[in-house]
C-alpha cells in the first residue's frame, strides 16, 4: 500500500515536489486526477478546478458559449474523481483520528459539494443556450457579481491553505454570509419582477435555480474556512 501522507503540519499544505507547480497556480487546473496526490496537494488541483469551472461559468452566462461549458463538465468530472481518492486514502491511513484529521476528513467531500452546485448551475447555462432563454441586463450583471465574489472566496481558501492568514478566512467567512443574505434579497425582488411579468417563467426558474446553487456553495465555503480558523494555533 502507498504510504498517505496525512497533515503534520496542517498548514504546510504543498509537499516540496509540488513546490515548482504552485508557482503556477492559474494553469494548476490543468494537472490530470492522480492517486499519487498527497491530500495537500489533491485540494489545491480541486480547487484549482472548481475556480476554473467558475470562471468559464461566469463567461458563458454572459455570452452563451457552451464550449466553455463542455470544458466545466470535464473539470467536474475531474473533481469527483479526485474527492473519492483523496477521501478513500485518508479513511485507509486514519485509526484513531484526533480533532484534527477528524476536520480535514471532511474537506475533499465539501470541494466535490461545491462541485456539484457548479454542475447544476453548468446545467442552467446550456439550457440557457439551448433554448435562447434571455436574461435582463440586471440579471447578467447580478451573476456577475455572484461568480466573481464565488471566485475570490476560493482564491481566499487556496491561498490560505498555501500560507495560513486567519484575517483572509475570517473575511471569507463573512463574505460567504453577505453573499447568501444578497441571493436572499435578489430572490425576493426577482418574484416581484416576475410577478409584474417583466420576467419569463422559464429565465425565472433557470434565475432561482442559479441563486439557490451559489448559497449551497456558499454553505460550503464558510464551513471549510471555518474549520481551517480553528486549526490556526491561538494567537
Amino acid at each position: 500500500m502507498k504510504d498517505k501522507h496525512i497533515f503534520f503540519n496542517p498548514f504546510r499544505m504543498i509537499s516540496p515536489k509540488f513546490d515548482a507547480v504552485a508557482t503556477r497556480l492559474e494553469k494548476l487546473y490543468e494537472t490530470p486526477v492522480s492517486e499519487s496526490f498527497t491530500l495537500e496537494e489533491g485540494l489545491l488541483v480541486m480547487l484549482s478546478k472548481l475556480m476554473e469551472m467558475t470562471r468559464r461559468i461566469r463567461v458563458a452566462l454572459v455570452t452563451d458559449t457552451p464550449q466553455e461549458l463542455d470544458i466545466c463538465d470535464k473539470l467536474a468530472n475531474d473533481v469527483h474523481a479526485q474527492e473519492k481518492i483523496l477521501t478513500s486514502n485518508l479513511v485507509c491511513a486514519i485509526t484513531e483520528p484526533p480533532e484534527m484529521c477528524r476536520t480535514v476528513v471532511l474537506f475533499p467531500g465539501h470541494l466535490e459539494r461545491i462541485g456539484d452546485f457548479l454542475e447544476s448551475i453548468v446545467k442552467c447555462c446550456h439550457i440557457k443556450c439551448r433554448d435562447g432563454v434571455p436574461f435582463s441586463d440586471r440579471s447578467v450583471e447580478e451573476m456577475d457579481v455572484l461568480f466573481k465574489d464565488m471566485l475570490t472566496m476560493m482564491t481566499n481558501v487556496r491561498d490560505s491553505l498555501i500560507v495560513p492568514n486567519k484575517f483572509l478566512l475570517t473575511h471569507t467567512i463573512s463574505q460567504a454570509h453577505d453573499l447568501d443574505r444578497m441571493c436572499q434579497e435578489w430572490q425576493l425582488s426577482h418574484v416581484e419582477r416576475l410577478l409584474e411579468g417583466s420576467a419569463t417563467p422559464q429565465m425565472s426558474s433557470l434565475y432561482l435555480d442559479i441563486l439557490e446553487s451559489t448559497q449551497s456553495i456558499c454553505r460550503h465555503i464558510r464551513q471549510m474556512a471555518k474549520a481551517l480558523v480553528k486549526l490556526l494555533p491561538e494567537d
